[in-house]
Protein backbone atom coordinates (compact mmCIF):
# COMPACT_ATOMS: atom_id res chain seq x y z
CA UNK A 1 0.00 0.00 0.00
CA UNK A 2 1.23 3.48 -0.87
CA UNK A 3 0.44 6.47 1.32
CA UNK A 4 1.00 10.21 1.05
CA UNK A 5 1.40 12.31 4.19
CA UNK A 6 -0.14 15.79 4.11
CA UNK A 7 0.61 18.37 6.82
CA UNK A 8 1.54 21.98 7.40
CA UNK A 9 5.28 22.60 6.91
CA UNK A 10 5.94 23.65 10.51
CA UNK A 11 8.85 22.84 12.80
CA UNK A 12 6.41 21.65 15.49
CA UNK A 13 5.24 18.84 13.21
CA UNK A 14 8.58 17.72 11.81
CA UNK A 15 9.26 15.13 14.51
CA UNK A 16 5.67 13.88 14.37
CA UNK A 17 5.79 13.44 10.59
CA UNK A 18 9.10 11.60 10.81
CA UNK A 19 7.66 9.27 13.44
CA UNK A 20 4.60 8.54 11.29
CA UNK A 21 6.86 7.85 8.29
CA UNK A 22 8.88 5.38 10.36
CA UNK A 23 5.73 3.65 11.63
CA UNK A 24 4.34 3.44 8.10
CA UNK A 25 7.55 1.95 6.71
CA UNK A 26 7.81 -0.54 9.57
CA UNK A 27 4.29 -1.78 8.81
CA UNK A 28 5.06 -2.24 5.12
CA UNK A 29 3.59 0.97 3.69
CA UNK A 30 5.44 2.92 1.02
CA UNK A 31 5.46 6.68 1.68
CA UNK A 32 5.26 8.55 -1.64
CA UNK A 33 4.19 11.90 -3.09
CA UNK A 34 2.27 10.59 -6.12
CA UNK A 35 0.46 7.47 -7.31
CA UNK A 36 -0.70 6.80 -3.76
CA UNK A 37 -3.64 4.78 -2.43
CA UNK A 38 -4.36 6.70 0.78
CA UNK A 39 -3.67 10.11 2.29
CA UNK A 40 -2.59 10.51 5.90
CA UNK A 41 -3.64 14.01 6.99
CA UNK A 42 -1.67 15.13 10.06
CA UNK A 43 -2.84 18.34 11.71
CA UNK A 44 -6.19 20.05 12.10
CA UNK A 45 -9.18 20.96 10.00
CA UNK A 46 -7.12 23.11 7.62
CA UNK A 47 -4.90 20.18 6.75
CA UNK A 48 -7.95 18.00 6.21
CA UNK A 49 -9.28 20.52 3.66
CA UNK A 50 -6.21 19.95 1.51
CA UNK A 51 -6.13 16.20 2.03
CA UNK A 52 -9.70 15.45 0.93
CA UNK A 53 -9.10 17.16 -2.41
CA UNK A 54 -6.46 14.57 -3.31
CA UNK A 55 -9.39 12.34 -4.36
CA UNK A 56 -8.21 9.41 -2.24
CA UNK A 57 -9.43 7.98 1.09
CA UNK A 58 -8.06 9.97 4.03
CA UNK A 59 -6.78 8.86 7.45
CA UNK A 60 -7.32 11.88 9.73
CA UNK A 61 -4.64 12.21 12.44
CA UNK A 62 -5.28 14.98 14.96
CA UNK A 63 -2.21 17.12 15.62
CA UNK A 64 -3.61 20.64 15.50
CA UNK A 65 -5.35 23.06 17.80
CA UNK A 66 -8.66 22.47 16.09
CA UNK A 67 -9.55 19.19 14.47
CA UNK A 68 -13.23 18.46 14.89
CA UNK A 69 -13.21 15.92 12.06
CA UNK A 70 -9.92 14.22 13.00
CA UNK A 71 -10.48 10.90 14.78
CA UNK A 72 -7.01 9.33 15.10
CA UNK A 73 -4.98 10.51 18.14
CA UNK A 74 -1.22 10.69 17.72
CA UNK A 75 -0.68 7.76 20.08
CA UNK A 76 -3.06 5.59 18.00
CA UNK A 77 -1.46 6.02 14.56
CA UNK A 78 0.15 2.58 14.56
CA UNK A 79 -3.11 0.94 15.62
CA UNK A 80 -4.98 2.77 12.85
CA UNK A 81 -2.48 1.71 10.18
CA UNK A 82 -2.61 -1.91 11.33
CA UNK A 83 -6.39 -1.78 11.07
CA UNK A 84 -6.09 -0.20 7.63
CA UNK A 85 -4.13 -3.23 6.45
CA UNK A 86 -6.84 -5.52 7.84
CA UNK A 87 -9.70 -3.49 6.39
CA UNK A 88 -10.98 -2.84 9.92
CA UNK A 89 -12.49 0.63 9.57
CA UNK A 90 -15.61 2.49 8.48
CA UNK A 91 -15.63 4.66 5.39
CA UNK A 92 -17.55 7.92 5.67
CA UNK A 93 -18.48 9.98 2.64
CA UNK A 94 -18.77 13.75 2.84
CA UNK A 95 -20.49 16.17 0.50
CA UNK A 96 -18.37 18.38 -1.74
CA UNK A 97 -19.48 21.62 -3.40
CA UNK A 98 -18.56 22.96 -6.81
CA UNK A 99 -18.26 26.68 -7.45
CA UNK A 100 -18.51 27.50 -11.16
CA UNK A 101 -17.32 30.81 -12.60
CA UNK A 102 -15.92 31.76 -16.02
CA UNK A 103 -16.17 28.09 -17.09
CA UNK A 104 -13.88 27.11 -14.21
CA UNK A 105 -14.83 24.72 -11.41
CA UNK A 106 -13.46 24.91 -7.86
CA UNK A 107 -14.10 22.16 -5.34
CA UNK A 108 -15.07 22.99 -1.75
CA UNK A 109 -15.24 20.75 1.32
CA UNK A 110 -16.56 23.28 3.84
CA UNK A 111 -18.02 26.29 2.09
CA UNK A 112 -18.00 28.50 -1.00
CA UNK A 113 -19.43 31.95 -1.50
CA UNK A 114 -19.06 35.69 -2.06
CA UNK A 115 -17.55 38.06 0.52
CA UNK A 116 -16.84 41.79 0.52
CA UNK A 117 -13.55 42.96 -0.96
CA UNK A 118 -13.44 46.48 0.50
CA UNK A 119 -14.63 47.60 3.96
CA UNK A 120 -18.18 48.22 2.78
CA UNK A 121 -21.36 46.19 2.59
CA UNK A 122 -22.23 44.30 -0.56
CA UNK A 123 -25.61 43.12 -1.82
CA UNK A 124 -25.81 39.48 -2.90
CA UNK A 125 -28.72 38.05 -4.86
CA UNK A 126 -29.53 34.40 -4.16
CA UNK A 127 -31.50 32.30 -6.66
CA UNK A 128 -32.64 28.69 -6.47
CA UNK A 129 -35.77 27.02 -7.79
CA UNK A 130 -38.33 29.85 -7.87
CA UNK A 131 -36.79 31.68 -4.89
CA UNK A 132 -35.15 35.08 -5.42
CA UNK A 133 -33.82 37.00 -2.42
CA UNK A 134 -31.22 39.70 -1.82
CA UNK A 135 -29.12 40.13 1.31
CA UNK A 136 -26.95 43.12 2.15
CA UNK A 137 -24.01 42.68 4.49
CA UNK A 138 -20.53 41.16 4.41
CA UNK A 139 -21.53 38.41 1.99
CA UNK A 140 -23.13 35.00 1.57
CA UNK A 141 -21.63 31.55 2.05
CA UNK A 142 -23.00 28.16 1.03
CA UNK A 143 -21.93 25.47 3.47
CA UNK A 144 -21.87 21.69 3.56
CA UNK A 145 -23.00 19.97 6.78
CA UNK A 146 -19.38 19.50 7.88
CA UNK A 147 -18.62 23.10 6.97
CA UNK A 148 -21.26 24.30 9.41
CA UNK A 149 -18.88 23.44 12.27
CA UNK A 150 -16.33 25.95 11.01
CA UNK A 151 -16.81 29.40 9.51
CA UNK A 152 -20.55 28.82 9.40
CA UNK A 153 -20.80 28.32 13.14
CA UNK A 154 -19.04 31.63 13.76
CA UNK A 155 -21.71 33.36 11.68
CA UNK A 156 -24.82 31.44 12.78
CA UNK A 157 -24.15 29.59 16.06
CA UNK A 158 -25.85 26.57 14.48
CA UNK A 159 -24.61 23.13 13.47
CA UNK A 160 -25.81 20.76 10.75
CA UNK A 161 -25.34 17.08 11.52
CA UNK A 162 -22.71 15.58 9.22
CA UNK A 163 -25.03 12.96 7.69
CA UNK A 164 -27.69 15.49 6.70
CA UNK A 165 -28.39 15.76 2.97
CA UNK A 166 -28.69 19.54 2.89
CA UNK A 167 -26.75 22.75 2.37
CA UNK A 168 -26.81 25.90 4.49
CA UNK A 169 -27.04 29.39 2.99
CA UNK A 170 -25.26 31.66 5.47
CA UNK A 171 -25.76 35.42 5.65
CA UNK A 172 -22.50 36.93 6.92
CA UNK A 173 -23.15 39.95 9.16
CA UNK A 174 -26.39 40.94 7.38
CA UNK A 175 -27.77 44.45 7.76
CA UNK A 176 -31.27 44.66 9.27
CA UNK A 177 -31.80 40.88 9.29
CA UNK A 178 -32.34 38.64 12.28
CA UNK A 179 -32.24 35.58 10.04
CA UNK A 180 -28.68 34.27 9.82
CA UNK A 181 -29.05 31.19 7.63
CA UNK A 182 -31.44 29.01 5.66
CA UNK A 183 -31.10 25.25 5.27
CA UNK A 184 -32.27 23.86 1.93
CA UNK A 185 -32.07 20.57 0.01
CA UNK A 186 -28.86 20.13 -2.02
CA UNK A 187 -30.03 22.17 -5.02
CA UNK A 188 -27.98 24.23 -7.48
CA UNK A 189 -28.09 27.95 -6.75
CA UNK A 190 -26.69 31.21 -8.03
CA UNK A 191 -25.01 34.02 -6.09
CA UNK A 192 -24.87 37.39 -7.84
CA UNK A 193 -23.12 40.61 -6.82
CA UNK A 194 -25.95 43.08 -7.24
CA UNK A 195 -25.73 46.70 -8.29
CA UNK A 196 -25.84 49.26 -5.46
CA UNK A 197 -25.56 52.21 -7.83
CA UNK A 198 -21.77 52.23 -8.16
CA UNK A 199 -19.11 49.68 -9.20
CA UNK A 200 -18.01 47.16 -6.57
CA UNK A 201 -15.85 44.06 -6.40
CA UNK A 202 -16.21 41.04 -4.14
CA UNK A 203 -14.14 37.97 -3.33
CA UNK A 204 -15.28 34.54 -4.46
CA UNK A 205 -13.98 32.16 -1.80
CA UNK A 206 -13.62 28.40 -1.46
CA UNK A 207 -12.75 26.92 1.93
CA UNK A 208 -11.43 30.25 3.16
CA UNK A 209 -9.25 30.96 0.13
CA UNK A 210 -9.90 33.68 -2.44
CA UNK A 211 -10.09 32.13 -5.90
CA UNK A 212 -11.13 35.19 -7.92
CA UNK A 213 -12.62 38.67 -7.74
CA UNK A 214 -16.02 39.33 -9.25
CA UNK A 215 -17.56 42.62 -10.34
CA UNK A 216 -21.03 44.09 -10.04
CA UNK A 217 -23.66 41.98 -11.84
CA UNK A 218 -21.33 38.99 -12.13
CA UNK A 219 -22.35 35.70 -10.56
CA UNK A 220 -21.17 32.29 -9.47
CA UNK A 221 -23.05 29.01 -9.57
CA UNK A 222 -22.90 26.59 -6.64
CA UNK A 223 -23.90 22.95 -6.84
CA UNK A 224 -23.28 19.70 -5.02
CA UNK A 225 -20.52 17.70 -6.68
CA UNK A 226 -20.99 14.12 -7.79
CA UNK A 227 -17.65 13.44 -6.12
CA UNK A 228 -17.52 12.63 -2.43
CA UNK A 229 -14.72 13.11 0.06
CA UNK A 230 -13.87 9.80 1.73
CA UNK A 231 -12.52 9.65 5.27
CA UNK A 232 -11.66 6.33 6.89
CA UNK A 233 -12.81 6.13 10.51
CA UNK A 234 -11.02 4.04 13.10
CA UNK A 235 -12.36 5.65 16.26
CA UNK A 236 -15.73 7.10 17.23
CA UNK A 237 -16.18 10.71 16.20
CA UNK A 238 -18.46 12.67 18.53
CA UNK A 239 -18.84 15.85 16.50
CA UNK A 240 -21.43 17.50 18.73
CA UNK A 241 -19.40 16.71 21.84
CA UNK A 242 -16.23 17.99 20.17
CA UNK A 243 -17.95 21.25 19.25
CA UNK A 244 -19.22 21.75 22.79
CA UNK A 245 -15.75 21.04 24.16
CA UNK A 246 -13.98 23.26 21.62
CA UNK A 247 -16.20 26.22 22.45
CA UNK A 248 -16.16 25.48 26.21
CA UNK A 249 -19.91 25.04 26.35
Amino acid sequence: MRVKIVSKPTSQLNNIIEKIKNISTKLGFEVVDKDFDYVIAVGGDGTLLRAVKQNKPVIAVKAGRRGLLMDVPLDKVEEALLRLKKGDYEEEEYMLLEMIYNDKVELGFNEVGILYDRPEAIKVGISFDTERVSVEGDGVLVSTPQGSSGWGMSATNSLLYKDLSAIEIIFVNPIFYYLRSVVIPPKPLTLRLEDKGYPQTARAVVDGEVVTLIKTNQEITVRVSQRKAKILRFFKLDLIGEVLHAYHI
